[in-house]
């Protein structure tokens, strides 16, 4: 039976104070007379989860720099805060939601849950002290004041944040660990040839790699004291587990709202969630506890980047505001800084095109960043992946340059590019900045070369 919707509703409640909530809970107070509350079972609120590890490597001075507002500020614009508050339930049918035995109308309701960290529960050991996950303000926090009488770390997973958090515990002279389920590390971002650069890097750094293999055990008494590791036992005064994280939609699920096979809450075009297949308008789900659709392969993907939640709540702002506003399929441009190299990349991987079986051709290429006789330039890699002849997947790995031609990238791939139109691609040149012609011409002209002769 379809729900209701009254034009007239006046409360919003916001359930996480992340990317999504904070932004429309913002954005709300200066283009509508909405009345908003926001429940976070978080400490902190309007804070950079992407900086916590520079702070941990020292390339940010303290924590309290990634706090991007005050709760003062939020109290001052006159949205009701509740940090460290959890929400017990969702009572759809009586637009209602409960929490410390109150229960708060709403007019419109947004869930913006986010995800938890996944911890495996077959490694014997892991309720030892000193073994964290990074997630929160507060568990950056923690990690950092345990650093200051560690000499060893093992990260277990070796994702952006473990390769991150390598990276930057190493740059301290502390004995660094980083171990990986897969054979190479940044698995679901890049392809193992572009890892190898990335992994050599990190050696480079200190840092100890070891792929294809997970901890059978954690050892200690009361505290970690090292993990086994095949046959080897790696002494570590603590544990980060970088291992993954999936939706926290145990509320939404017990409310009635549809959960996809991903993990994600199912919601259409607008982000309105699915309840027994009917979308329910007074409803907007955002963020890490929704899926979304995969552009290239047409399926539903979970996003973790920042930059697709301050988009999804834009999205939802404009419904509740001006609307309508529809959230499209997604590339996925992503980029991290591992040590002194950035690594980006957007589309679809090889892995990814095995898996949905897309037949693809790759061009590689390896170039400068500047003209050879410039000072301060390094290598440049480049990977293009093209399926019939159109773009649909790129990575760039360097010490410089990345973002920038990952959003090109990721551009051409949404514009249909060919193999054949990058090739006549014009780029800008000036000798500090790139070479005569940048190497993207070169990826692309190796993928064409391999296309006409398949042809």
């Amino acid at each position: 039976m379809p729900f209701k919707n009254n034009q007239n509703n006046k409360k919003v409640i916001i359930i996480g104070g992340g990317a999504v909530g904070m932004a429309v809970a913002t954005s709300l107070t200066r283009h509508s007379d909405y009345s908003i509350t926001v429940f976070s079972a978080d400490t902190h609120t309007a804070y950079s989860q992407c900086g916590m590890p520079f702070v941990i490597g020292g390339e940010i001075e303290d924590f309290e720099s990634l706090v991007l507002r005050s709760n003062k500020y939020f109290e001052e614009i006159g949205i009701d805060l509740h940090l460290g508050t959890t929400v017990d339930s969702i009572n759809i049918e009586d637009n209602s939601i409960s929490s410390g035995g109150n229960d708060y109308h709403f007019d419109r309701l947004v869930i913006a849950t986010g995800s938890k960290a996944k911890i495996p529960a077959a490694i014997p050991g892991t309720s030892l002290g000193n073994i964290f996950t990074l997630r929160t303000l507060s568990d950056a926090m923690t990690i950092e004041e345990a650093l200051q009488k560690a000499s060893s770390v093992v990260i277990v997973g070796g994702g952006s944040i473990g390769a991150e958090m390598a990276a930057a515990i190493s740059s301290r002279n502390i004995n660094t660990v980083l171990l990986n389920r897969s054979p190479s590390i940044l698995s679901h971002n890049i392809d193992s040839d572009m890892a190898e650069v990335v992994q050599e890097h990190l050696e480079s750094l200190g840092v100890k790699v070891i792929t294809g293999y997970v901890p059978s055990a954690m050892n200690g008494e009361k505290d970690i004291s090292s993990v086994t590791v095949g046959s080897t036992e790696f002494p570590s005064d603590l544990v980060i587990f970088a291992t993954g994280v999936e939706p926290d939609n145990e509320l939404a699920s017990n409310a009635g709202i549809d959960i996809g096979d991903t993990g994600g809450i199912i919601v259409d075009d607008y982000l309105h969630p699915s309840i027994s297949g009917t979308f329910h308008p007074d409803i907007y789900c955002g963020g890490e506890c929704i899926e979304v659709t995969d552009l290239i392969t047409g399926k539903a993907m979970l996003s973790q980047l920042a930059s697709t939640a301050r988009r999804m709540a834009g999205i939802i702002t404009n419904n509740l505001t001006s609307g309508p506003a529809e959230f499209d399929p997604i590339l996925n441009p992503w980029v991290a800084v591992i040590g002194n190299i950035q690594v980006g990349t957007t589309g679809i991987t090889s892995k990814k095109a095995e898996e949905n079986n897309i037949k693809i051709v790759t061009g590689l290429a390896t170039g400068s960043t500047r003209a050879d006789y410039y000072p301060g330039g390094s290598k440049l890699f480049i990977k293009l992946i093209f399926s019939e002849r159109y773009l649909v997947g790129a990575q760039v790995v360097g010490r410089e340059g990345i973002k920038e031609r990952i959003d090109a990238l990721t551009l051409a791939i949404k514009k249909k590019t060919t193999a054949q139109e990058l090739v006549k691609m014009e780029t800008c040149y000036a000798p500090p900045v790139s070479t005569l012609q940048d190497p993207t011409v070169f990826a692309a002209k190796g993928a064409l070369k391999k296309m006409r002769r398949k042809i």
